[in-house]
């Protein structure tokens, strides 16, 4: 179903590791450039998160004028969006992007014999076979989450045997002295580092976003959730999953952050720009109003005075002495 996705991924990932002869740097490189190729996208929803946050203010100011009032405060809000030709989803949508990227890296990372080495499903299993019948080890390949991780492991490490009998390209997944293939377990091992790295840097992403974007506007309790839901979600996963996945967490946190840092930077400035443009139009609109109002407050005034006068303005008014009437 999702082969379509996976085909070009799967070969970036391969030519990474091809280039670096080490998986866990594979796995760093992919997601670097992922963020590189995601990058304008990643900056849409960046304008879009940023112009929305600086709405906050004027939409609070809606949402108590129009407390009792629900419909027109939607009208109103909606109206404000358009004035200010933000997108009312904020850029949310262009965030989503990164999770189809997660689901095929999950699917090459599954099945690296597929994915990697260029096996089709009747290879595989007959290769299974024979590896459970030669080194005497479990071996299923049915078509579970991991199977292929645990064949690809055995294959690894007895790549010399495997590789005279069924030739095919040896998938290391030794990164540090760890096998990124495994899964990280609780207890006193160096395993779990991946997860609460992964965890770790999910927190340290989101309270650096919310610092330079100083977030002043939203909720309190909101902002509560956002510092401790990703992370927790991120620990979880990297717990549940192989160590490829959670490494490629930390890197995507890691690249992200700094991704963050510019782009906010740089949006500030646009936006700071933008305000200075739009304070600048202001004051030369409210200056010809003001001269207008003060064109009209003379004419209003040479009007009053020339009523005072009896005469049109303009107008030079001559007075005429009236004969006194003869004596009878």
């Amino acid at each position: 179903m999702f082969d379509f996705l996976i085909t070009p991924f799967a070969w970036l990932l391969k030519e990474l590791y091809l280039f670096t002869g080490n998986y866990g740097l594979a796995i760093i490189l992919f997601a670097l450039v992922t963020k590189i190729v995601l990058l304008y996208f990643s900056a849409r929803g960046k304008r879009g998160m940023m112009q929305t946050q600086r709405l906050q203010p004027k939409q609070q100011a809606l949402a108590k004028k129009y407390e009792k009032d629900k419909a027109k405060y939607q009208q109103e809000l909606q109206k404000l969006y358009q004035e200010e030709g933000v997108s009312m989803t904020g850029g949310c949508l262009w965030t989503l992007l990164p999770f189809p990227l997660v689901i095929a890296l999950y699917g090459i990372i599954r099945a690296p014999l597929t994915h990697l080495a260029g096996l089709a499903q009747d290879k595989v299993n007959e290769i299974g076979a024979w590896v459970a019948e030669t080194f005497d080890v479990t071996i299923t390949v049915a078509g579970g989450n991991y199977d292929q991780l645990a064949l690809s492991n055995v294959i690894s490490q007895h790549y010399n045997e495997v590789n005279a009998v069924h030739p095919l390209e040896n998938i290391d997944f030794s990164f540090l002295g760890l096998n990124l293939g495994a899964t990280p377990t609780l207890g006193f091992n160096w395993y779990i580092l991946i997860p609460l790295l992964s965890g770790a840097t999910a927190f340290l992403a989101m309270w650096l976003s919310m610092k330079i974007n100083k977030q002043q506007n939203t909720p309190q309790g909101q902002n509560k959730f956002m510092m401790l839901f990703s992370p927790a979600l991120s620990l979880y996963f990297a717990f549940i999953m192989p160590a490829l996945m959670g490494l490629y967490w930390i890197s995507q946190n890691l690249f992200g952050m700094v991704q963050d840092y510019f782009l906010t930077k740089r949006y500030n400035k646009v936006f700071e720009a933008e305000d200075a443009r739009r304070a600048a139009m202001e004051a030369k609109r409210k200056a010809a109003e003001d001269a207008m109002k003060e064109e009209l407050r003379q004419r209003r005034a040479e009007a009053i005075e020339a009523k005072k006068q009896k005469r049109k303005p303009g107008q030079t008014v001559y007075k005429v002495q009236k004969k006194p009437k003869p004596k009878e």
